[in-house]
């Protein structure tokens, strides 16, 4: 078939099974579950791959699954991606009560476009048009929350990565990808940067003592305090770069106000648009807290988790993405990257190793992380962005792939996977004061 036919026929199975892919999305709204607990959800999606005849890889990242549909034709692995987990956000309307978990970041919605474009390239006969493989992986853990509990999985040896897709690319489940997209829900169409970050739990010990007696003691809080004002005046020497983001709280200042506290905790996260800005904050960083520390006669550990890197979009495959988005939906206006976003997500970890493109497709209203987000227009989010992807798969992928193969040559200019996983596995560190 020519392309054109191929995209209507995908077109086509999309509207005949518009009500399948809203149930999905639906569904998945109504049960959020957070990230490494993604068990419903992922085995609930799972399901539904399953009905279409595929077989599921199960397991991976905990919760996260690989799914694939081969032409049967050699060409370029092209990977799509749907994030499973949700927010902790007890406020929301719409919360899970128990748990207070709730989407309030449109996860329901990738994990809806995944399903859907894995149905319309299955029943469309698209695959006859077509060379490669493609493998629609759902990841978990995308949300940095709950660092306690992914700190002790990692303790526990079940995973390497706070980020599930990171935690993925440990696993080897992108070895065989050569470039890759998604859809985040979003007010808007377009794909945009974002930067990277690091995370840090920090601890000051000091020496309790009598509130009436400070003499006898070390007080812990005055060494969190100088920490605070030497990360505060560090600030200043980044003013000229508006994309660093440095920011924290204090989780436990103390246990009883006439007790000179001895053990002060926070945790902070610093955000930086590249890898070597991040790798130069985070030493900059740890140096001014552990020596304010001294400063107070305390001592301070300083853990690092690395978070996500820096995400560079691949603008090829933007492209792509962009002139499809048009075409499809006329009149939209798409944002080919004209903003960098001071946010950040794991997606970057996917870009860093592979070429790769973290798109926004329209279809929520109200703020996101917020209590008053929500779905908008459930033809949007979910069947419409579902028709994005599987006609973007269409477009790189038909005939000889030679758009996907063009793409897929950049790899080679990124990191590879294994430098990838050294270069976090040094970021992730616990280093000491007592060690100056």
């Amino acid at each position: 078939m020519e392309q054109k036919e191929v995209l209507s026929s995908v077109k086509r199975i999309i509207e005949q099974h518009a009500a399948d892919i809203i149930e999905v999305g639906d569904h998945i709204w109504k049960n959020p579950e957070p990230g490494y607990r993604e068990v419903k959800t992922s085995d609930y999606l799972a399901g539904k791959f399953e009905s279409l005849g595929m077989t599921v890889k199960r397991g991976l990242a905990m919760t996260g699954f690989r799914a694939d549909l081969d032409t049967g034709k050699p060409g370029p692995v092209l990977a799509i991606l749907g994030e499973l987990d949700s927010l902790i956000l007890p406020n929301h309307p719409e919360c899970d009560k128990k748990t207070g978990a709730v989407h309030a970041c449109g996860h329901n919605s990738s994990c809806a476009n995944l399903y859907g474009a894995a149905l319309a390239l299955k029943k469309s006969g698209a695959l006859d048009s077509m060379c490669g493989k493609i493998a629609f992986i759902a990841t978990p853990a995308e949300e940095g929350i709950e660092m306690d509990y992914r700190t002790d999985l990692i303790k526990q040896g079940k995973i390497g990565s706070i980020a599930g897709k990171s935690q993925l690319l440990r696993e080897g489940v992108f070895d065989d990808v050569d470039l890759s997209y998604m859809h985040h829900l979003s007010s808007r169409y377009g794909y945009n940067d974002h930067n990277g970050c690091v995370n840090k739990k920090i601890t000051f010990h000091g020496k309790s003592s009598h509130g009436a007696r400070p003499d006898q003691g070390k007080n812990a809080l005055n060494a969190a305090t100088l920490a605070l004002n030497a990360v505060a005046m560090l600030r200043e020497s980044y003013s000229s770069d508006p994309h660093i983001r440095i920011h924290g709280i204090i989780t436990n200042g103390g246990d009883s106000v006439n007790i000179i506290p001895d053990k002060i905790t926070m945790d902070y996260m610093l955000r930086a648009p590249s890898l070597d800005k991040i790798l130069n904050l985070n030493d900059r960083f740890d140096k001014a807290v552990m020596y304010a520390a001294k400063a107070a006669e305390c001592e301070a550990t300083v853990e690092t988790l690395n978070g996500y890197m820096p995400l560079l979009d691949n603008h090829d495959l933007g492209a792509i993405l962009g002139q499809t988005a048009e075409e499809l939906f006329p009149g939209i206006t798409y944002d080919y990257n004209q903003t960098f976003f001071a946010s950040c997500t794991d997606m970057g970890d996917i870009a860093t190793v592979i070429p790769a493109v973290h798109g926004y497709a329209r279809g929520c209203c109200g703020t996101g992380h917020g209590i008053d987000y929500g779905i908008a227009d459930q033809t949007d989010a979910y069947v419409n962005s579902s028709l994005l992807n599987a006609c973007t798969a269409v477009k790189l992928l038909y005939g000889d792939a030679e758009p996907a193969r063009k793409i897929a040559e950049q790899k080679k200019d990124l990191l590879p996977i294994p430098e990838y996983i050294r270069i976090i596995d040094r970021i992730n560190r616990t280093l000491s004061s007592k060690d100056l």
